[in-house]
């Protein structure tokens, strides 16, 4: 029975951008919300007057008017007053509409003198100070437009690569010359076939072949490729990766791999297990690997297919050789290529 359980890697490497985006998004939740306010907040130093509270600011509205009376200057009366930035007259207001008795009396004349001397007029404050304040109410807008700015690109870009299936085109096979029996064992691995695969299990002829080389030493074999149609249209992806080792230290001895093909128009990634001769006579291990998919002994020449909704994909033995050692015999590979072909369904030609 064909395994259909959908591989975890599927989605990095099926919508690379989608899964970035989204890590963005949590990047930014994390540091902004998380870190930024909640665990490590921002602690401001060096403040001026203008970052006060409105209790604060008043306070040192009645203490200057305190201070200008018993020491009648009025230069040094704007220059304090000036430090609370362009929001001064509206500060000296409500502490005037708050203040009692003396307080009021004194506040209404530092009011007095400053606006006869024009310290409260146009260009009577600190423009640093001015400046400063209307960079902190203009702070906050900026910060959520720039983000709103940011994640609409991210989405068109998202969008534009989804319909001109770009997502889909990061794995290119790379070009590289499979060895035949007795070739030296190189950490290389894929190159394109052309050659016939066998029968057609759909009547027609391929949309693309694969092939993909495994020798030993290349311990990060993991191959896969994008299937497109004649207009450049994506249809699905197929490779095949490392399943299972025998034995330890280097290089890896591996006794089975995963070939695999994922369809857009199927929500089952379909995957089949290659195993070594060894691997397939252990029923244990067998019964173990049947999780990842159905378990196929490898044998030169044969086949073993993938069928989903709209994709069909054939996985030959093309060259296959073990390898030796105080390993059991026939346990893992020296050497692997498989060509791989795929199909579409909607080619087919029509039944009699």
């Amino acid at each position: 029975m064909t395994n259909t359980t959908q591989r975890p890697p599927d989605l990095l490497k099926q919508q690379p951008m989608l899964v970035a985006l989204v890590a963005f998004i949590i990047g930014l939740v994390i540091g902004l919300v998380v870190l930024g306010w909640g665990l490590w907040p921002v602690e401001w130093t060096n403040g001026g007057f203008s970052d006060l509270n409105d209790a604060d600011q008043q306070e040192f509205v009645r203490l200057v008017a305190s201070d200008y009376a018993l020491r009648p200057d009025s230069d040094r009366a704007a220059d304090l007053i000036g430090r609370l930035g362009p929001e001064a007259p509206k500060v000296i207001s409500d502490t005037l509409g708050a203040a009692l008795g003396e307080d009021a009396i004194r506040v209404a004349q530092l009011r007095a003198v400053l606006e006869s001397t024009g310290a409260l007029g146009p260009g009577g404050t600190d423009p640093d100070a001015a400046q400063a304040s209307l960079l902190d109410t203009l702070r906050t807008p900026l910060l959520l437009c720039s983000g709103l700015v940011i994640l609409l690109l991210a989405a068109v870009g998202v969008w534009y690569a989804s319909n001109t299936g770009l997502l889909k085109r990061f794995s290119t096979p790379r070009q590289v010359a499979a060895g035949g029996r007795g070739a030296p064992a190189q950490p290389t691995k894929a190159s394109m076939g052309t050659g016939p695969s066998g029968p057609s299990p759909t009547g027609s002829q391929p949309v693309v072949q694969f092939m993909t080389t495994y020798v030993l030493g290349d311990d990060l074999y993991d191959d896969s490729f994008s299937i497109d149609a004649q207009d450049g249209s994506f249809l699905g992806e197929c490779g095949m990766g490392i399943s299972e080792t025998i034995g330890v230290g280097d290089p890896k001895k591996v006794m089975a791999f995963e070939v695999w093909l994922f369809d857009k128009n199927d929500i089952r990634t379909v995957t089949k297990v290659l195993m070594s001769e060894h691997a397939f006579r252990d029923e244990a291990l067998k019964s173990r690997l049947s999780a990842k998919g159905e378990p196929a002994l490898v044998q030169q020449g044969d086949v073993v297919q993938m069928e989903t909704a709209s994709l069909v994909v054939t996985a030959r033995v093309v060259d296959m050789a073990y390898g030796g050692g105080a390993l059991p015999t026939n346990s893992f590979f020296e050497r692997l290529t498989i060509e791989l072909a795929a199909y579409s369904k909607s080619h087919a030609p029509a039944a009699a």
